[in-house]
C-alpha cells in the first residue's frame, strides 16, 4: 500500500510551498533499497493537499477523496460521500466536501491513520513521519518508554509525538471548516452471541468469507502474492479462492524464513509448499537470512518502513530486501490470512495481557524489579474500553481485546512494515466476517473451533505445520554480530542521554552469553504446568509466584528502537528546514 500524507490549513491556499513540501515528504517515506522509484502523486485544490508515496495504480480518487486500499463492496459503492456509511474492505479512508473533511479507518483497522490538529493545521496520514516533516517540530511522547519495554510495540493509544493522535478502529475523525473544530466518533467493538446453532454459526462464516473472497474477483491476480504458513489461517485463504474463484491465474504463493526450515518435516516451509503443490498453485521460498549489509542497515530500515512501531524483526533481516524484489516485478500486493481469532486461554487480567500483547511493566519479572523512581515503569493503564467487564467471560475478553488492541494495535503495526513496497489484503478481517465472529459463543471461537471445521472440510488433507519458517526473535538477538550491535547501541551516547545511564546499565547486565535454552527452575515449572496443571491454577501461579521475564535480548532491542526513533524523528522534523536551506 502506499503511504498518504493529507493536509487542511485554515489560513487559505496551499499554494506551491506546500505543494512541494508534500511531494518531498512522499519521495523521502521510499525505502532506501528501491531503485526503481514511481513518481510520487501529488494534489492541491485550495486549503487541501495530499501527497502518496510509491503509488500502484491501487487507490480510489473522487476529487479531493481518497481511499488507499481495498473494497469488498460490489458494484459501485458512493465511498468519497460523507453522507454515506463507511464501506467494507482493508482501508485508509480521506473524504470531503466544501464544509468537512472525514479521515475514517476500517473495522480492524487494518490502516492506522494518525492525526494532529492546532489552530492553523488539520493533518491525517498513515504516517507519523509524515506529519513530523510537514510540522517541522519532534515532542518525543516518553509515555511511550515503558510500553515499548513492556510490549514491544507503542502500546494501544499513543504516538511517538505527544501531540498526534491514533485513530482507533472503525472510528472516524471529522474536521468542520467553518469553525475549525473536530470531532471524533470510535464504534466500540460489541461481542454478542447471536442465538443460532452450531450449523448455522458455521453456515454464516462460510457465507460471510465467500462474500468477501468474491468481491476479488475483478484483481489482476498475476500481480499478487498469497503468503502461505502451514497453519488454519492463510490455508482458508486459499481454499477459499480456489473454491470461489478457480486457480486464478499468475497467482503465486509465497512463504518466507530461514534457510534451515527448507524441508523441515512438519516445519511452515515444507507444509505450504504441499499445501501450494496440492492445488497446482506455484510456490516461492524466500530465505530472509542475514545478507551481506551491516545491521545498522538492517535495524534503519526496518524502523523507517516500520516506524518503531513493534519490535518483530524476524522475516525482515534480509534488509527488507524481499520487498524490494517483489516491487521490482511489479507485485502490486500481497493476500494474508491474518482472522480475528485467538487461541489462548488464561483465567486473570494480570496473566492474559502479556498475552494479548498489552502487559504491563508490573507484569514482568525482570520488568517489576527496575528500580520505579528511574521513571520508566508505573502508571500503565488500559483504557477503560479496553478493560474487562464484570459481565463477560475470560475467553470474551480476550477475543474483544484482540480486536479492538491486537488488531489495529499489532497485526497493523506489522502491516506498516509491507505497505513501504506493497499494498496487503486481509479477506478474513472484512466487515461481514468480523460481524460473524463477533456473534459467536465462546465455545465455537475457542481454539478457533468453528474455523478450524471449515477449513478441514473445504481442502486438501494437507498437515498442519508445527514450527515456524522464521528463526525466534530472541535467537536471532543472539547471533554474533547483531548482539555485538546490541551491546555496542545499549552503551552510546544516544540511548544514555535519553534513557539515563543507570537503565541502561541494568538492561546492559542481562547481555550475558549465557545461552537462551539454559532453563532456570521456574521455567522448567513452566513447560511442566502447560501439561498437567489446570488453567486457573497456572494463571494463579503467574499472577503471584512465577510472573514470565522478558528476555534481556529482546529488551535491549526495544531499548535500540526507543533510542533510534527518536533520533530518526527529530532528524524528520529537521528534514525539511535542511533541504530549504539547500
Amino acid at each position: 500500500m502506499s503511504k498518504i500524507i493529507y493536509v487542511c490549513s485554515r489560513k487559505g491556499p496551499l499554494g506551491p510551498t506546500a505543494e512541494k513540501r508534500l511531494r518531498k515528504i512522499a519521495d523521502a517515506l521510499v525505502p532506501d533499497n528501491v531503485k526503481t522509484k514511481p513518481e510520487s502523486k501529488v494534489r492541491v485544490c485550495g486549503n487541501t493537499g495530499y501527497s502518496v508515496s510509491m503509488p500502484n495504480g491501487q487507490a480510489h480518487e473522487d476529487g479531493m477523496s481518497v481511499l488507499l486500499g481495498c473494497l469488498f463492496e460490489r458494484g459501485q459503492f458512493p465511498w468519497a460521500d460523507i453522507g454515506q456509511d463507511r464501506p467494507d474492505g482493508n482501508y485508509a479512508l480521506f473524504r470531503t466536501t466544501e464544509n468537512e473533511i472525514e479521515v475514517a479507518t476500517d473495522a480492524a483497522g487494518s490502516r492506522t491513520i494518525w492525526y494532529y490538529f492546532d489552530d492553523d493545521l488539520f493533518i491525517a496520514a498513515t504516517s507519523q513521519r509524515a506529519i513530523v516533516m510537514f510540522i517541522g517540530e519532534f515532542a518525543f511522547d516518553d509515555r511511550v518508554i515503558r510500553w515499548m519495554l513492556s510490549t514491544g510495540s507503542l502500546g494501544p493509544t499513543l504516538s511517538w509525538d505527544r501531540r498526534i493522535k491514533r485513530l482507533q478502529a472503525d472510528s472516524s475523525v471529522r474536521l468542520s471548516r467553518n469553525d475549525w473544530t473536530v470531532s471524533v466518533e470510535e464504534r466500540p467493538v460489541v461481542f454478542s452471541e447471536v442465538k443460532r446453532d452450531s450449523r448455522e454459526h458455521g453456515e454464516a462464516l462460510v457465507a460471510a468469507t465467500t462474500k468477501t473472497i468474491r468481491s476479488l474477483a475483478p484483481l489482476d491476480f498475476s500481480r499478487w502474492v498469497l503468503t502461505l504458513s502451514g497453519g488454519y489461517d492463510s490455508r482458508a485463504v486459499l481454499y477459499f479462492i480456489h473454491k470461489e474463484l478457480g486457480l486464478p491465474p499468475g497467482l503465486r504463493a509465497v512463504t518466507w524464513g530461514v534457510s534451515d526450515s527448507v524441508g523441515a518435516e512438519g516445519n511452515d516451509a515444507t507444509i505450504a509448499r504441499q499445501l501450494a503443490l496440492s492445488l497446482g498453485l506455484e510456490h516461492e521460498y524466500h530465505q530472509t537470512d542475514f545478507l551481506s549489509e551491516p545491521v545498522h542497515v538492517v535495524v534503519d530500515r526496518f524502523l523507517a518502513c516500520g516506524e518503531g512501531r513493534i519490535d518483530k524483526i524476524p522475516g525482515y533481516t534480509d534488509g527488507l530486501n524481499m520487498w524490494a524484489e517483489f516491487h521490482r516485478q511489479g507485485v502490486v500486493g500481497i493476500f494474508r490470512g491474518d482472522m480475528g481469532f485467538s487461541h489462548k486461554r488464561f483465567a486473570s487480567v494480570i496473566s492474559g495481557r502479556p498475552m494479548l500483547g498489552c502487559g504491563f511493566c508490573s507484569d514482568f519479572g525482570n520488568l517489576g524489579a527496575i528500580d520505579h523512581s528511574l521513571g520508566i515503569c508505573g502508571g500503565q493503564e488500559l483504557p477503560e474500553v479496553l478493560e474487562k467487564r464484570k459481565s463477560e467471560s475470560f475467553d470474551t475478553w480476550r477475543d474483544r481485546l484482540s480486536h479492538a488492541y491486537r488488531l489495529p494495535s499489532i497485526n497493523a503495526a506489522a502491516s506498516d512494515i509491507k505497505y513501504s513496497y506493497v499494498e496487503q489484503i486481509n479477506p478474513l478481517l472484512s466487515r461481514a466476517v468480523l460481524d460473524v465472529i463477533r456473534g459467536l459463543p465462546d465455545r465455537l471461537r475457542n481454539n478457533k473451533d468453528v474455523h478450524k471445521r471449515i477449513v478441514s472440510e473445504l481442502g486438501p488433507k494437507v498437515r498442519l505445520g508445527d514450527g515456524d519458517a522464521t528463526a525466534p526473535e530472541a535467537d536471532i538477538l543472539r547471533t554474533q554480530s547483531f548482539a555485538d550491535f546490541l551491546k555496542h547501541e545499549i552503551r552510546s551516547d544516544d540511548t544514555t542521554d535519553l534513557l539515563g545511564y543507570e537503565l541502561m546499565n541494568r538492561i546492559s547486565m542481562g547481555l550475558t552469553t549465557v545461552p537462551r535454552r539454559k532453563l532456570s527452575w521456574k521455567r522448567h515449572i513452566k513447560r511442566i504446568g502447560t501439561i498437567v496443571i489446570p488453567e486457573p491454577l497456572k494463571s494463579a501461579l503467574r499472577d503471584r509466584v512465577s510472573k514470565p521475564d522478558i528476555d534481556p535480548y529482546v529488551l535491549a532491542f526495544r531499548v535500540i528502537i526507543i533510542a533510534r526513533m527518536h533520533k530518526m524523528l527529530a532528524a524528520d522534523a529537521q528534514r525539511l528546514r535542511t533541504s530549504a536551506a539547500g
